[in-house]
């Protein structure tokens, strides 16, 4: 492997603040160029972008779409399908955001923990479809993306709140949607946020409608799922200079049961139609990352 490309990996799974979509737009860069100057190391290069990061289901997505490129058409292919996936991501985000607006009837409150970008076109669509009462968002600690996200929405002139994570739960009331993104839809499971699950299970209580909105980059190959882990980032995210008794757990994601949710639409198709339909087909140079099992911290 080219040592440029592989630091590049490294780096990828050293990065635990930029978004996956960030992530996967660096991993298409560094294997389209592995394809250009050497597809006989594309293969492992694409393992190593699954592992780097085994939590984003778009990292492997990426490394799926390039290596059946590469094993269907050759390496000249490579370039021309990952820009087509690109495109067809950002296709999704806008079906998913109108699909969310063709469900609500009346005007909302949107409350949301994290920062989705897919979030981000919905609640632009419902304002453009006068559907949109405020917005909520969680402060999503420990790194507080929430946060930033209120703070530029404000900025853009909407009428936004944001809660402590913990008090978020009292923003599910009446006439309030609870919608997240996120980074890994799995066979039975949706990882988001720590925290998500929690919130989804209390506006299920409360009646408050809960929808997920993803793009096609978010549902991990089935094939691949054992090899999810949520493992445990660093603790001085949530305190600085521990004492030694003092442990601290500090996992970025949680688990959701897909029937937690109202609906989880992937782009303008509820999921299971997105899954039925789609073309979720494994590539041979990643088949060796079955023997590897379950990864530790899943």
């Amino acid at each position: 492997m080219n040592p440029e490309h592989a630091e590049g990996v490294e780096a990828l799974s050293r990065d635990h603040l930029s978004p996956s979509s960030a992530l996967a737009a660096r991993a298409s860069a560094i294997l389209q160029e592995a394809a250009a100057e050497d597809p006989a190391a594309l293969p492992e290069l694409a393992r190593a972008v699954v592992l780097a990061q085994p939590a984003m289901a778009a990292l492997a997505c990426v490394a799926n779409v390039a290596l059946r490129a590469l094993e269907a058409l050759g390496a000249e292919s490579v370039r021309g399908a990952l820009v087509a996936l690109q495109r067809g991501i950002d296709a999704d985000r806008r079906a998913a955001a109108d699909a969310l607006c063709s469900r609500i009837v009346e005007p909302v409150r949107v409350v949301t923990i994290s920062a989705s970008a897919s979030v981000v076109e919905a609640i632009q669509a419902l304002r453009r479809e006068d559907l949109l009462l405020d917005v909520v968002c969680g402060e999503s600690r420990p790194l507080l993306e929430g946060t930033a996200l209120a703070r530029w929405l404000a900025e853009q002139g909407y009428d936004v709140l944001l809660a402590t994570d913990a008090g978020l739960a009292e923003q599910l009331v009446e006439r309030t949607i609870f919608v997240v993104g996120t980074d890994a839809i799995l066979p039975r499971a949706v990882a988001h946020k720590c925290g998500t699950r929690l919130l989804a299970a209390w506006a299920r209580l409360a009646g408050v409608p809960r929808y997920v909105l993803a793009t096609r980059d978010k549902i991990y190959p089935h094939e691949l799922a054992p090899l999810f882990a949520n493992p445990e980032r660093s603790p001085v995210e949530i305190l600085q200079s521990p004492p030694p008794a003092l442990r601290v757990e500090n996992r970025a994601f949680d688990l959701s049961s897909r029937d937690l949710w109202t609906e989880i639409l992937v782009g303008a198709r509820p999921l299971h139609e997105a899954e039925a339909n789609g073309d979720h087909a494994l590539a041979q140079g990643l088949v060796p990352l079955l023997e590897r099992g379950p990864r530790p911290g899943a």
